[in-house]
């Protein structure tokens, strides 16, 4: 089953939490972070460092893209 993992674990594991890490590698291979929690860790960071260090931490893990809706159309699944 694939997982979409939230920016709140995000958010642990670069921080250095080894449960957040923990947790991901329990997960295997089969997970995902939305663009929306890239762009959420991203809006987060304080310096250029940490914004250079953050993108090359995303660039390893896939991120999916939020399918494009007209407005007022909903999705669901």
């Amino acid at each position: 089953m694939p997982y979409l993992v939230d920016s709140d674990v995000m958010v642990d594991l670069t921080r250095g939490s080894s449960g957040a890490a923990d947790y991901l590698d329990g997960l295997a291979d089969d997970w995902s972070i939305s663009a929306i929690t890239c762009l959420e860790l991203l809006a987060g960071t304080r310096t250029q460092r940490e914004t250079t260090d953050l993108d090359l931490v995303l660039s390893s893990y896939r991120a999916i893209r939020q399918a494009k809706t007209s407005p007022g159309e909903h999705t669901t699944s």
